[in-house]
């Protein structure tokens, strides 16, 4: 049987404001094009399906339709929730997509509890083990966290995991073929850092030899750069990453969703990693202040969202604003300076730089290096909360 390996589409999306289902829309036609063209029997779609929990109108619309155009070739698929869904969402999602040949499971479930797809495909058995993401508070009790250390958290949440997939895979039978589906991180995964840093944490990671050698193949979902599992074949588990470049740690990174043939008793061949073609590239660029012009036809040019770090040997009030407004396709400026040693002592002059700005310039002159997104988030959002108490 044909597969397709999917994940992580995370419809719903934003980036610095710029809201990126429309271009996951567009991929999800791609991919259904894909399953059509390819006579795919099955698609696997190994969680975060959406970016929150309460996905908008339009990441629904997105999702949905792809499953009903698949759905309606005679597809099936099967779907798990991952760290950035509602479990309990996609469960109630999943008794209606049925009518489209979609399985979804979003709490996890035990063998005898739904865990297991069973169906057969072109007269071969099928089994497929779900194991949705499992968070780690439910896993390691509260009481275990206030107490111990890493060591033995870190042990008691893979003793529970062993014993789920365990669980859920203890009956497959070589005379079918035999897929287990998860979301979670494995030992030696490379991130894409645009994952959730607590929940890709080596605290709460597994590691290959919790995986059943009777399993033709393990799809995995919830790291961001397609990668096969340290200490097992490539053949035999793999991440697809994400289906757009999520955020500027993932620029440089292709796309693709994974084909697979499948048959009982024999190892799985990956016949195709197909690139992904929509979707909105990624791209940081360097240029000097005093070069900025000559820069113009290239940032212009590129069909994507950039990241400008700009070098300047002083502060210049209202450059981000100006560069912002002047190059739509521009949504991130850093700035950079050639005189960083000397910045401490010149000072800053918070009466003529926006707050968030001067906090940035503070940064650089303190810590040599340029302000992390995150933090320059939290500062802009605990900024306007004041402001907004200011207000009330």
């Amino acid at each position: 049987m044909r597969i397709l390996h999917t994940a992580d589409w995370h419809a719903g999306r934003s980036l610095l404001g710029i809201d990126r289902t429309p271009e996951v829309a567009e991929v999800l036609l791609e991919i259904a094009e894909v399953a059509l063209l390819s006579e795919v029997d099955l698609i696997l779609v190994a969680g975060d399906l959406f970016d929150g929990k309460s996905p908008g109108a339009a990441a629904e619309e997105a999702v949905f339709s792809f499953f009903l155009r698949t759905g309606q070739a005679g597809i099936q698929s099967v779907v798990i929730a991952g760290n950035h869904d509602s479990p309990a969402r996609l469960d109630a999602f999943g008794g209606v997509l049925k009518l489209t040949n979609v399985h979804m499971v979003g709490q996890p479930r035990v063998a005898g509890g739904g865990g297991v797809f069973r169906t057969e495909i072109n007269g071969q058995a099928l089994q497929v083990a779900t194991l949705p993401f499992v968070s780690e508070r439910r896993i390691v009790r509260v009481g275990e966290l206030l107490g111990g250390d890493a060591g033995q958290h870190r042990e008691g949440y893979q003793h529970s995991m062993r014993k789920l997939i365990y669980n859920l895979t203890s009956n497959f039978d070589p005379q079918s073929v035999n897929l287990l589906m998860l979301h979670a991180t494995m030992d030696g995964a490379t991130m894409a850092n645009s994952e959730y840093a607590f929940h890709s944490t080596e605290s709460y990671t597994l590691g290959a030899d919790m995986l059943p050698e009777t399993a033709n193949y393990v799809a995995l979902g919830h790291i961001h750069k397609a990668q096969s599992v340290q200490g097992m074949a490539s053949y035999r588990a793999r991440y697809p990453g994400s289906v757009i470049q999520l955020d500027f740690g993932e620029q440089g990174d292709n796309k693709t969703v994974l084909l697979l043939e499948a048959e009982p008793g024999k190892p799985t061949e990956i016949i195709d990693e197909v690139p992904i073609r929509s979707g909105r590239k990624l791209r940081k660029i360097s240029v000097d202040l005093s070069t900025l012009d000559q820069e113009t036809p290239k940032i212009t040019e590129f069909d994507g969202w950039l990241k400008l770090a700009i070098k300047l040997d002083s502060p210049r009030p209202g450059l981000k604003e100006r560069i912002l407004s002047g190059f739509p396709n521009v949504i991130a400026v850093e700035t950079e300076f050639f005189q960083s040693d000397n910045l401490a002592e010149q000072g800053i002059d918070v009466e003529q730089l926006p707050l968030t700005e001067a906090y940035e310039q503070y940064y650089q002159a303190e810590k040599k290096q340029n302000l992390p997104e995150n933090l320059a988030k939290e500062f802009q959002e605990l900024h306007e909360n004041v402001y907004d108490e200011d207000d009330t």
